[in-house]
């Protein structure tokens, strides 16, 4: 380990898994972390206790808007079929009646 590793303190702030996230976990180094004060690293972890604790409702936000986005595109796929289905039937009730006035 060299010397720049041993000054520096690693805090880990790790986000909740989610279901669209794979729970990424983040390591914030400290310059100086060695010669940090006691009370200077907690002031940190505390920080980062209320940075996660206010990510966390943002992330499920995000989460559930997601899941609505994929139920809106699953539905607007169903729609987009019906209507090909639609435009192949009238296709095909013209073509058929050009091919009866053409019988005639």
């Amino acid at each position: 380990m060299d010397k720049a590793d041993k000054n520096q303190t690693e805090l880990h702030f790790d986000q909740r898994k989610s279901q669209s996230s794979a729970g990424d976990h983040v390591v914030i180094n400290v310059p100086g972390g060695a010669d940090m004060p006691p009370g200077e690293e907690l002031k940190l972890r505390q920080i980062l206790a209320t940075m996660q604790r206010s990510l966390t409702p943002i992330g499920s936000k995000i989460d559930s808007f997601s899941f609505r986005m994929d139920r809106m595109t699953e539905r607007l796929d169903k729609h987009t079929e019906r209507l090909n289905q639609s435009e192949r039937r009238i296709s095909d009730v013209e073509w058929g009646q050009s091919t009866a006035v053409r019988l005639r």
